[in-house]
């Protein structure tokens, strides 16, 4: 009778430890692909901006009857203003708030502080 009342006891206490679990899983599931994902956008975005880069500088190259140093001038201006914008994309990506946005560390925070202010 008591090893029956233990089989009970024991299932009761393991149940809810596994869908915790299960919860704990999916979630960090999440995260992994959310994460993949990122990772996928950024490197997409500089390839892009990479060939974008390229493409234009050619175009200019080819197109503009001007001299040879307003061209270069040109691609200079070019240059510097898509190195700004590479810049400010990976410094936000790369930003604590960026990050803890997406591993919804903020949201999880403020769920445990609601629940302590409610205890």
């Amino acid at each position: 009778m008591a090893s029956g009342l233990l089989k009970i006891l024991r299932g009761a206490l393991i149940r809810p430890l596994k869908i915790e679990a299960l919860k704990i899983y999916i979630k960090a599931v999440g995260i992994a692909r959310e994460l993949s994902l990122w990772v996928l956008k950024a490197a997409a975005a500089l390839i892009l901006g990479a060939i974008a880069f390229v493409m234009v500088h050619v175009g200019v190259l080819i197109l503009l009857p001007v001299s040879l140093e307003t061209k270069g001038l040109i691609i200079l201006v070019l240059g510097a203003v898509y190195g700004v914008i590479a810049y400010s994309l990976l410094m936000d990506m790369s930003s604590e708030k960026a990050w803890l946005d997406m591993s919804k560390a903020t949201e999880m925070l403020d769920d445990l502080l609601k629940k302590e202010d409610e205890e």
